[in-house]
């Protein structure tokens, strides 16, 4: 009998990287017929009538972010925080003392603070950018704005829960955890090589939104949810602020940018106090560490 051949470590890695969106994928078309086969059951939808032959968006919303949690978390866990064998046990302590750090230092009052600041500001900045495009591009825009309309109109309460608490701790997990982590391990740990990584996840990020306005905002943010999460070797902060951002959806009013030039001012004073924000909690976090 021949011996079972293993792929290089770099390719199996780079395979499991690039595997986690088909993974999504999968569980959303689970999770949209479960979603439909329960709002058929319960008597919500009439098959029969194609106006009202629809899923249950809370519902599908809340089994799509709770399937991918459950399995990417446990994935997650298998790859990231398991003892493989003697020279993976530093590595996965050192995580886990990370962890433990971050959630000291992001749940502290005052770092709650400039979180609820800066994820507000990202809200905020982006709101007016989108706002001064929409109105110079209004064509462009339009798909773009009749999605936000469904996404923050009448929507259910589950699906705002979910989108708040569940939806950004399976997004982080998929991306900043699964994808850059498995990144991490194809390109190595030095300064460029974590940058790559971080470019790669946050460019899937934006596929993933796949509306083009959404893509390229989506990008950013992956961007700056990727950089906190290799700076506190954790998902903790980036989890936290990714919450903040969603949620300040459904708090900011629509009508609060008025015009192009109140929508600019808005825009840069936002983004002024988001990177002093930012600034702050890294600052203070490094001052924490070194004590």
């Amino acid at each position: 009998m021949t011996a079972k051949r293993k792929l290089p470590y770099n390719i199996y890695n780079l395979i499991k990287a690039l595997g986690v969106l088909p993974i999504i994928v999968l569980i959303y078309v689970v999770a949209y017929f479960a979603a439909f086969a329960v709002t058929v059951m319960t008597g919500g939808v009439d098959v029969l009538d194609a106006d009202t032959a629809i899923v249950n968006e809370g519902l599908f919303n809340f089994l799509r972010f709770t399937l991918t949690l459950i399995v990417l978390g446990w994935i997650y866990i298998k790859d990231f925080y398991r003892y493989e064998d003697k020279s993976s046990e530093k590595e996965v302590d050192e995580r886990k003392i990370s962890v433990k750090k971050s959630i000291k230092y992001t749940f502290r009052p005052s770092s709650i603070v400039i979180m609820l600041l800066a994820g507000f500001c990202i809200q905020l900045g982006t709101d007016g950018i989108l706002y001064i495009l929409g109105e110079l591009f209004p064509t462009t825009f339009a798909s773009y704005q009749h999605m936000m309309e469904t996404f923050t109109g009448s929507i259910s309460p589950l699906f705002i829960i979910t989108t708040i608490t569940i939806g950004p701790i399976a997004e982080e997990l998929a991306f900043r955890g699964l994808i850059l982590g498995y990144f991490n391990k194809v390109l190595g740990n030095s300064k460029r090589a974590l940058i790559v990584a971080c470019t790669i996840q946050a460019l899937l990020f934006g596929l993933y939104h796949i509306n083009l306005v959404q893509m390229c905002y989506a990008f950013i943010f992956g961007m700056l949810f990727g950089l906190l999460s290799i700076r506190f070797k954790s998902l903790v902060p980036s989890i936290f602020l990714h919450m903040i951002v969603n949620g300040s959806l459904y708090v900011i009013p629509e009508a609060f940018l008025g015009n192009i030039y109140h929508a600019a001012l808005v825009a840069v004073i936002s983004f002024v106090l988001l990177a002093a924000g930012l600034i702050i909690f890294i600052t203070r976090a490094s001052e924490k560490t070194s004590e």
